[in-house]
């Protein structure tokens, strides 16, 4: 009975060393000759190619060097899916300023974004083409009249350098009820660099706009840390074409991107000829 009892335990000591070692060699498998970055639990970050691993450590290698990294020291290994000519992906492809581009948010990714110090972003994706979010204004909350928005977005990839998308800005007023704004919108180009056509009709107080608001947007990544943006929105009416637009650059590092640029209207341009424009993204 005891010999019995001693090969049970051997068997299922070997049956579960066996699960382990090919969970570890599954593991493995789906990093090899991938570019990954590994996340340390202190927030350092190496990138590079696995070549080996043990139960205690992994042997890394970077571009400048092999390392070995404490298996229980790391918090995550991600591959790395961007393959452009710098040394991360643009955090922030999916909005200019402010209007969105065809380009989807990926699942299980999102960011926070502020606009202006007092408006509030948090977008979301839920698979690979859908993303829901929303956000608040922070001046007309701390007030007791809070201005609100939920922004679901639908986004695919329709072509080679070819995104298509459309959405909804649901815009809740406090206690005047709310509005909207549907829209659609194409993007040429990929990440670093596209250009975005965009339509868009309102909805207020049971009525729809006449006439849709036009956007035209651009970026244009020129270096590792700096992108040029442009957004320009025209809203004919029965009389003429309002335009106003928002000119400036982004500054990017890995999981922020910071906004700087000025706002054009030229119906007000005798008076102010520009105003400020500021903001900033989060992605994670």
């Amino acid at each position: 009975m005891k010999t019995c009892l001693q090969k049970f335990v051997f068997v299922g000591i070997l049956l579960l060393s066996s699960t382990s070692l090919f969970s570890q060699v599954e593991e493995f498998n789906m990093f090899q000759d991938s570019t990954v970055v590994v996340t340390m639990k202190n927030g350092e970050q190496f990138q590079g190619q696995i070549l080996s691993k043990t139960d205690g450590t992994i042997l890394l290698k970077t571009e400048n060097a092999e390392i070995k990294l404490m298996a229980n020291k790391i918090r995550s290994i991600e591959t790395v899916k961007y393959k452009g000519k710098y040394d991360f992906a643009n955090p922030h492809a999916t909005r200019y300023f402010f209007g969105p581009s065809g380009i989807a948010i990926e699942k299980g990714k999102g960011y926070y974004q502020n606009i202006l110090v007092t408006a509030n972003f948090v977008n979301y994706g839920i698979t690979d083409n859908i993303s829901v979010g929303g956000g608040f204004e922070f001046l007309s909350t701390i007030t007791g009249n809070p201005i609100w928005f939920f922004t679901p977005k639908v986004g695919f990839e329709v072509g080679k350098n070819m995104h298509a998308g459309g959405g909804v800005m649901l815009i809740g007023l406090a206690n005047q009820g709310t509005a909207s704004l549907g829209y659609g919108v194409f993007t040429y180009g990929g990440s670093e660099s596209n250009v975005s056509v965009g339509l868009g009709y309102g909805f207020a107080s049971g009525e729809v706009s006449s006439y849709p608001a036009i956007m035209i947007s651009g970026t244009n990544r020129v270096s590792n840390s700096v992108a040029l943006l442009s957004e320009n929105y025209l809203i004919p009416n029965s009389i003429n074409t309002f335009y106003f637009g928002i000119q400036g650059v982004r500054l990017l590092s890995k999981n922020n991107a910071f906004d700087i640029g000025a706002i054009i209207i030229p119906e007000i341009g005798r008076f102010i000829p520009a105003l400020p424009f500021v903001g900033y993204a989060r992605a994670f």
